[in-house]
């Protein structure tokens, strides 16, 4: 059995199996065949799409858990519109003749950089946001969809996870969320609050962990890979005599 600590989101214990999710990375060409207008154009009808979108989620989590969580999505539209973002990627399709899907990964890089340097961990936090909205506009200029299905119930482990991909996944089969890096200021962790979707971040977890039975610990943040039968026993004993909630495989989810 090995060990791994981190910080828990969700005071909740969870056992299954750990599946590495893996972000498509689409290549994008640096140079447009095209004009610039052309590409400008592209970009701003990508955003439109985008925004649209997010309302979607916004009325979607406004339904499910409230106007405080829903807010997200409306930050996330905000952003989109943002004048030194969208002016960002103009110049670079203007100025380096550059394809509509380099300039805003370009803004991504360099946005989420310069909020990842900020003091604060709120606005540190505020660096996924900008991930987040990058990646939709990109998937609407390259005609992507958000695929999140899973085949079957699993832990899913990955570097960190956008706030949409919180409303995508199957949270019938989701048993829970581990990530490497993640904060518990981010608008993630919001999301997995309001869901009540056990999660850890800052697991140092390694890849060849993929497929192996884990339990998640979310009262002490620890992750437990290949956990013994008799670690199983204990903690459930020790959940019930203290009256706590009981993970899914320990007995209730």
């Amino acid at each position: 059995m090995q060990i791994l600590s981190g910080k828990a989101i969700m005071e909740q214990i969870v056992v299954g199996r750990l599946n590495f999710y893996r972000r498509p990375s689409p290549q994008i060409h640096m140079y447009t065949q095209g004009g610039w207008r052309q590409e400008i154009n592209r970009f701003h009808r990508a955003q439109q799409t985008a925004i649209l979108e997010l309302n979607t989620l916004y009325h979607r989590a406004l339904n499910q858990v409230g106007e405080g969580v829903a807010s997200i999505f409306s930050i996330h539209g905000m952003l989109l519109e943002d004048h030194d973002y969208v002016e960002l990627v103009r110049s670079l399709i203007e100025g380096q003749s550059a394809t509509a899907e380099y300039a805003v990964q370009m803004a991504e890089v360099s946005f989420s950089a310069a909020f990842s340097a900020m003091d604060s961990p709120y606005m540190q936090a505020r660096a996924v946001d900008i991930r987040d909205i990058s990646q939709r506009v990109l998937r609407a200029l390259m005609g992507g969809r958000q695929t999140l299905l899973m085949d079957e119930p699993a832990i899913l482990v990955a570097d960190e996870y956008l706030p949409s991909e919180v409303m995508d996944f199957d949270q019938r089969r989701l048993l829970g969320l581990v990530t490497r890096k993640g904060s518990l200021d981010s608008h993630t962790a919001m999301l997995v609050r309001a869901y009540h979707i056990p999660a850890i971040v800052e697991v140092n977890i390694p890849p060849r962990c993929e497929g192996h039975l884990a339990l998640m610990d979310g009262y002490t943040g620890n992750v437990y890979v290949d956990p013994e039968q008799e670690h199983l026993d204990q903690l459930r004993e020790l959940y019930q005599a203290n009256g706590r909630p009981k993970g899914h495989a320990l007995g209730v989810k």
